[in-house]
């Protein structure tokens, strides 16, 4: 089965240019476009993509209001935010969020199916040079350093970093569901995160994983 993919840019050469980097790979297949907020949001309505890859600026609504609302109504969806980097607090609101990447504009040809894979396995991709500006302009997370993470949390850290969902860490680690959440939980604490993809981001941030 291919990843059903949509695309919501206002530029139709970014469109297209995703478009043939993806149809270059049997693993992807990208059944729609959207050029505006409102048509994104009905798209994904009635053509239930598994990835959108959403720019950050729309015209009509930024990326962050679209996520919020793409993600309310499918807490399941993985999106990716495309960006040209011009404003770190719309991609600071956009990983509160919680989406699950963003990629720069510029570097899209280089790997965009592997940051898909990932992205699809449950993982998060950060373009390294966004990453480095975020933290830079102090935009990223606002925590410290992380106190007494116990070796357990390491551990549901990790599986978490490599893509694995609460039930299938369990599995992994001998534990019950609500172990790992509480796990889970603990490690988002200590490192000031609110989602999971905040918690990995910070914790690669912090050489932690």
């Amino acid at each position: 089965m291919s990843t059903r993919v949509l695309v919501a840019d206002d530029h139709p050469l970014i469109v297209t240019g995703i478009s043939t980097v993806l149809g270059r790979d049997p693993g992807f297949e990208v059944v729609g476009t959207g050029h505006s907020g409102r048509e994104t949001v009905r798209a994904v309505e009635e053509l239930c993509p598994d990835v959108v890859l959403l720019d950050v600026r729309l015209g009509d609504m930024d990326g962050a209001q679209v996520a919020r609302i793409l993600l309310d109504a499918r807490p399941g969806l993985r999106i990716v935010m495309l960006t040209a980097f011009d404003d770190p607090g719309v991609l600071q609101t956009c990983l509160a969020i919680g989406v699950s990447g963003i990629l720069l504009k510029g570097s899209l040809d280089l790997d965009l199916a592997g940051a898909l894979r990932e992205v699809v396995r449950g993982g998060v991709v950060i373009d390294d040079s966004v990453a480095a500006a975020l933290e830079r302009a102090g935009s990223l997370l606002d925590a410290g350093p992380p106190v007494g993470v116990r070796p357990r949390e390491m551990e549901v850290l990790r599986l978490m970093a490599m893509g694995l969902t609460t039930r299938d860490v369990a599995t992994e680690l001998h534990l019950s569901v609500n172990t790992v959440r509480s796990y889970t939980q603990s490690l988002m604490e200590k490192l000031g995160a609110h989602t999971r993809v905040q918690a990995i981001v910070q914790a690669r941030r912090l050489q932690l994983i």
